[in-house]
């Protein structure tokens, strides 16, 4: 990807509504060879290179390829037709796809994380109404490469060529202007040096080498429990809440008690 806020999206739908080999191919192309990928209810290893006997060398994009592609065999043909119709068009319900929608998109650049909102419905042919709408974040850790096939090599750096080229575009001035101090001798070098960062951007590629679909635990619980797993995570989670208001109560006085004596200590230890 040569630029990731805007072309993940792309190719999110690719991995999760595409074809097997449209499906493939993305894997391949967007994920580094030993991508690691993290969910809840499975995980995929970093290796490269390992040797079975019998099928040959293979990395970890093979099992992520089968994980993608066992989760859109597990999709329910009764779950698209219920399906918004404003995630898959009418020409697609039929097709096994897994149904979600990409809420919101960040990328940090410092450390180069992709961030996804996304909202999916994911549903088991073979359970009887099993339907789990959820809401999950995925963690895309991005990995700067530069491809061998970017291109053919420049042609040789003629710097009197290109500060000609400059003075007749207005961005440098001429070496007579230079000369009489109306301009900075050191423009053309940091111009140069632009030009070089901003062809070394433009020919770096970003891969996926780590994946992480993070969920609620009330959100996940879907999966096996439908919603009354999640009713109860839900009741759970405010007990708790509960639980803390009452400690909080039942051990104010305890701590105001202990606390300033505490806090005296603290000072004389300063002084």
């Amino acid at each position: 990807m040569e630029n990731p806020a805007e072309e993940i999206k792309h190719v999110i739908q690719t991995l999760t509504q595409g074809t097997p080999e449209e499906q493939h191919d993305a894997i391949y192309r967007y994920y580094t060879p030993g991508a690691t990928f993290e969910h809840p209810f499975c995980r995929v290893p970093s290796f490269t290179n390992l040797n079975v006997p019998g099928v040959g060398h293979f990395d970890s994009r093979a099992l992520i390829t089968a994980v993608y592609r066992c989760a859109i065999q597990l999709q329910s043909h009764l779950a698209e037709q219920t399906f918004n119709h404003r995630f898959l068009s009418p020409d697609k319900i039929l097709s096994p796809r897994i149904n979600l929608e990409i809420e919101s998109c960040v990328l940090d650049e410092k450390t180069n994380i992709i961030y996804l909102r996304v909202f999916q419905i994911f549903s088991i042919w073979c359970i009887p109404f099993h339907r789990a709408p959820v809401r999950l974040v995925s963690v895309l850790h991005l990995a700067p490469t530069i491809p061998s096939d970017a291109g053919t090599p420049p042609p040789p750096y003629d710097a009197a060529k290109e500060k000609l080229h400059a003075v007749q575009e207005g961005a440098e001035p001429s070496y007579a202007a230079v000369a009489s101090g109306g301009a900075s001798a050191e423009q053309a070098e940091q111009h140069h040096q632009e030009q070089q960062e901003e062809a070394r951007r433009r020919a770096t590629r970003y891969l996926i080498k780590k994946q992480e679909d993070l969920y609620q635990v009330n959100e996940f619980l879907k999966f096996v429990l439908l919603g009354p797993g999640a009713a109860m995570a839900g009741l759970l989670q405010l007990f708790s809440t509960l639980t803390c208001l009452v400690g909080a109560i039942l051990l104010g006085p305890f701590m105001k008690a202990i606390w300033p004596a505490r806090a005296g200590n603290a000072k004389q230890k300063q002084y």
